[in-house]
C-alpha cells in the first residue's frame, strides 16, 4: 500500500512547516505563552490568511473540505513545530461541533467568521465528575437558562462563545448543546494554566442564557471527539518526530570518557528502541485514518490513542534522561514537547481508559 502524500497533501505539508519554521519553537513559544490567551493573536490571524483555519469545515460551509489524511498531515507538522495556536480545541472540537449539531443559521453566523480567524468558540464539556464518559453530564437547564460547572475548557481565555453540554428541563432530561456568549449574565469564568502552559478555563453558570443548538449531540459528540483523536495522535507523532531528531543530535555531540556518548553501545539500542516506538506510531495513525467506517473505525482511532499514547509518554521520558537535567527546562525543546504529550496523551481518556475502550469495541 502507497501511503506518499499527494502533490496537493504534500504542498499542505510545506506551508504549515514552513509557517511552524518562522513562528514557531522553544524561545518563541516561551513568549507567546505569557498572552493571556496563550498563544500569539498575530499567529492566529497568519493561519486564517493561509486558509488552515478553513480546512476541517465542509465546502457547502465555505471550509476547505479536508479529511482524515489532510487533518492529520496539519496536526502532525504543528506538533513537530511546538506551535502553540489552539487549531484542536477551537476547530477540531468547537468548530466541527457548532457545524455537526448547529442549524443552518447558527452555521452561517459563526463558521464564516471563525475561518477568517474574526471569532473564536471553546467547548465546555467536562466537569469535575465526569471523568471520560461523554454522556455524564450534570450541568441542567431550568426555564431555559444553564446551571452548573464545566471545568477544563481548553483554550477558553478569549473566546466570543461557548458550546456547553446540558441537559435539559432538569438532571433527568436530554443532554443538549447550547451555545453560550463569553459575556452572558450570569455566566463566570476562572482561568487556569495546563502543564503545557496553554490556557484553560472552568465555567460557573447561574441562570446564563442560551441558544439552543437542535442536533444530536451526543452523536456529534461521539463524531467529533474521534475526529479530535486522529488529530491529536498526529501531533504526538510530530512531537516524537522531533524529540527524537533532537536527541539523536545531542548523542551525537555530548561527549564523554573521551567520545560522544552515541558510540557507546547502549545508547545506541535505547535509540533504535525509540525510533521503533515513533515508527510503529506512525503506523497506527495509518491505519487510524484510513479505516472504513463504524464500527471499525472507532475501534481503529481508539486502539491508535492508547498506543500512541503510552509510546509517545515513553518516548519523551527517554528524551529527557538522555538530556539530564536540562531536558525539563524551558530553553531546550524536549520538556516543552513532553509537557505538550502529557497533556495529549490524557486528552479524551489516558492510554488505560482508550485501551478499554477499544477492546470493548473489538469484542
Amino acid at each position: 500500500m502507497n501511503f506518499d502524500l499527494d502533490e496537493q497533501q504534500t504542498m499542505l505539508r510545506d506551508l504549515v512547516a514552513r509557517f511552524a519554521s518562522d513562528r514557531s519553537g522553544a524561545e518563541r513559544r516561551t513568549a507567546d505563552r505569557r498572552d493571556p490567551a496563550g498563544f500569539a493573536r498575530d499567529n492566529w490571524t497568519m493561519l486564517a490568511e493561509l486558509g488552515l483555519l478553513a480546512l476541517p469545515f465542509a465546502e457547502e460551509n465555505d471550509g476547505l473540505g479536508g479529511g482524515a489524511v489532510e487533518i492529520a498531515t496539519v496536526a502532525e507538522q504543528l506538533g513537530r513545530g511546538l506551535c502553540i495556536e489552539p487549531w484542536l480545541s477551537d476547530l477540531m472540537l468547537a468548530g466541527r461541533l457548532l457545524e455537526q449539531a448547529g442549524s443552518d443559521a447558527q452555521r452561517d453566523a459563526w463558521i464564516g467568521r471563525i475561518i477568517a480567524g474574526e471569532a473564536r468558540l471553546a467547548l465546555a464539556h467536562a466537569e469535575p465528575r465526569s471523568r471520560y464518559n461523554p454522556a455524564s453530564v450534570a450541568c441542567e437547564t431550568r426555564v431555559g437558562l444553564l446551571h452548573g460547572t464545566k471545568t477544563f475548557v481548553l483554550a477558553g481565555a478569549s473566546v466570543d462563545a461557548y458550546l456547553v453540554s446540558a441537559r435539559e428541563g432538569g438532571s433527568a432530561g436530554e443532554i443538549v448543546l447550547w451555545l453560550v456568549r463569553a459575556d452572558a449574565a450570569g455566566l463566570e469564568r476562572r482561568d487556569y494554566r495546563l502543564t503545557d502552559g496553554s490556557v484553560a478555563c472552568e465555567l460557573y453558570m447561574h441562570g446564563a442564557e442560551a441558544e439552543r443548538l437542535p442536533g444530536d449531540a451526543l452523536a456529534a459528540l461521539e463524531t467529533v471527539f474521534d475526529e479530535a483523536r486522529i488529530a491529536s495522535c498526529a501531533e504526538m507523532v510530530g512531537i516524537m518526530e522531533l524529540l527524537l531528531a533532537t536527541t539523536l543530535d545531542h548523542v551525537r555531540t555530548r561527549r564523554q570518557f573521551g567520545q560522544p556518548i552515541g558510540g557507546f553501545q547502549a545508547i545506541q539500542h535505547r535509540m533504535a528502541q525509540l525510533y521503533v516506538r515513533m515508527e510503529q506510531s506512525r503506523s497506527h495513525l495509518y491505519r487510524a485514518m484510513l479505516a472504513p467506517a463504524d464500527p471499525m473505525r472507532r475501534a481503529a482511532v481508539a486502539g491508535a490513542k492508547a498506543f500512541i499514547s503510552e509510546n509517545a509518554l515513553k518516548l519523551g521520558e527517554e528524551c529527557i534522561q538522555f538530556h539530564g537535567g536540562m531536558g525539563v527546562s524551558d530553553e531546550l525543546a524536549i520538556g516543552h514537547g513532553h509537557k505538550r504529550i502529557l497533556l495529549l496523551a490524557n486528552l479524551f481518556g489516558d492510554p488505560q481508559s482508550e485501551l478499554s475502550g477499544y477492546s470493548q469495541l473489538v469484542a
